[in-house]
């Protein structure tokens, strides 16, 4: 199903934009005739959303934002046509207000809030759409919408945590690069030609130099055209789904880093299963839903049998058992979290406990990666510089 945008206008009133939510264009013109709309101008395709996997042209929508206004005026006992309404009329960004008030239009339609949720396709993360449903099945589409701004806020936090820290110590790369290509492609071939001018052999030192600004120079072109080469190539023999794969085969097996990777998808897979089973989500759809917030394949692969398992009679935690992604202490945690029925809460704790150790051990690394950045500048610089006094010390000993 697409969104098209129309400039159309009413018996009596001025043009104004709108967005219709079809199938088809043709199906878009006939809804604007029984809504007794005239067509001025067709402005294009909104976005398109089904699930087939497309996605919103323009990334303007903000879900989370989205969940936060809603869940207060559903608390407040507001139909949730009438929040949708206060909703659209509070929105100050253009692209925004038009996707509420399509929401809007599929429920005087008849249509269910998940299912036009679910209709916008990459919109929305996949386990939105199933648990609004499962709030309006058994009527607690509030506390179902609070989670749900609950949980997107704390993974926007933790991206955000991410990128924050990664601020310095990019700028500390960026920079070490920046200067490293100054000096062998400026600074060294400029004081090269002194030595040219004057008729003079180049001392072993600047030799070293001028071959390690050849080999840096012609790298500057030479490995992004042999990287794309062989990533073009390998495409080619793997497929891009065997690529990808062993690509995030080499991601998680880096030092540190892996660790850190594997975590991260740890901690969205283990919140996912927290706010479903909470909100009272049947386990196998809960998992089934889980496994699909997992980005990287090779982890994904591991995780792909725990509904058969669960289907055969295992608890969540004997079917945890043994996989090798999920976090050591969170096995015996979930086993006494179905002993005593608090499963939702034991798994929120898990989380909660992973993601402070995952920002610990992103700040460690980054913390290290800074001196490291900066020790290897002062290696260049020093060598750089070294050549340099040798080669002088070496003219004034010739004059």
């Amino acid at each position: 199903m697409g969104l098209y945008r129309y400039i159309a206008a009413a018996p009596g009133e001025a043009p104004h934009e709108i967005l219709i939510e079809a199938d088809s264009l043709r199906e878009a013109q006939g809804k604007l005739r029984s809504r007794h709309l005239t067509p001025i101008r067709f402005c294009g395709e909104a976005g398109i959303a089904s699930e087939g996997g497309s996605y919103w042209s323009k990334n303007k929508i903000d879900t989370c934002q989205f969940a936060r206004q809603l869940a207060p005026l559903l608390a407040a006992n507001i139909q949730l046509e009438r929040a949708l309404a206060i909703i659209a009329d509070s929105s100050a960004e253009q692209e925004q207000k038009q996707f509420v008030n399509s929401l809007r239009q599929g429920l005087h339609e008849g249509k269910k809030f998940s299912d036009l949720i679910r209709s916008h396709g990459k919109l929305f993360p996949g386990y939105y759409a199933n648990l609004v449903e499962s709030g309006e099945e058994s009527g607690c589409l509030p506390q179902a919408v609070e989670e749900l701004y609950k949980f997107m806020s704390e993974n926007r936090e933790l991206k955000s945590f991410i990128v924050s820290s990664s601020v310095y110590p990019l700028a500390i790369l960026g920079v070490t690069l920046l200067v490293t290509i100054l000096l062998f492609t400026v600074f060294v071939p400029k004081f090269a030609k002194i030595f040219a001018d004057m008729g003079r052999e180049m001392p072993a030192s600047m030799n070293f130099l001028m071959g390690a600004s050849s080999v840096f120079f012609h790298s500057l072109w030479i490995i992004p055209v042999v990287g794309i080469s062989v990533w073009l190539l390998l495409q080619k023999y793997w497929g891009k789904e065997l690529l990808r794969y062993r690509i995030s085969q080499l991601k998680l097996k880096l030092p540190a880093l892996g660790k850190i990777m594997v975590d991260l998808e740890m901690c969205r897979y283990i919140r996912t299963l927290a706010i479903l089973l909470a909100n009272h989500v049947e386990i196998i759809r809960t998992v089934r839903i889980a496994e699909k917030i997992i980005v990287n394949p090779v982890i994904a692969e591991g995780f792909l049998n725990i509904d058969r398992k669960l289907k055969g009679g295992e608890k969540l935690s004997a079917a945890l058992t043994g996989n090798r992604f999920v976090p050591t202490e969170m096995v015996p945690m979930l086993r006494v979290g179905e002993e005593t029925g608090e499963v939702g809460v034991m798994l929120e704790r898990i989380a909660s406990n992973l993601e402070t150790d995952t920002r610990a051990k992103i700040k460690r690394m980054l913390s290290l990666f800074e001196p490291a950045v900066i020790v290897f500048l002062a290696v260049i610089v020093l060598i750089v510089v070294v050549s340099i006094f040798a080669a002088m010390m070496e003219i004034n000993s010739i004059n």
